[in-house]
């Protein structure tokens, strides 16, 4: 059970114990010298959606385990990347731009 090698006992949450390594891990390979939301830093995060049932009954600190372990894209609303929103109700920015560029180079491809 690979996954218990992460339990530890000061925090028992699996799920924590990896985001908490994946944020300082990104902000060293990013040469930030700050991990996680700090004035000044960059801004990238994302909103789970509340409404969720898987989610909406995990205990506050079993959310982060629920969707590491178990979910799914359906649960991000909404992601903003460098301080800007790219995804709000689970709709991209540039996605009508996405599909009708998408559409053309198929219809290309068909010889349509």
């Amino acid at each position: 059970q690979r996954r218990n090698r992460l339990y530890r006992s000061d925090q028992p949450m699996v799920g924590r114990t990896l985001y908490d390594a994946a944020v300082a891990g990104g902000a060293q390979a990013m040469g930030q010298p700050v991990a996680g939301l700090a004035v000044g830093q960059r801004a990238d995060w994302l909103v789970l959606d509340g409404n969720d049932p898987y989610l909406a009954t995990a205990q506050e600190d079993g959310i982060l385990n629920r969707w590491l372990f178990a979910g799914g894209d359906r649960q991000v609303r909404d992601v903003m990347v460098n301080g800007q929103w790219v995804v709000r109700d689970r709709r991209h920015a540039d996605e009508d731009v996405s599909n009708r560029d998408f559409t053309r180079v198929l219809k290309e491809l068909l010889g349509e």
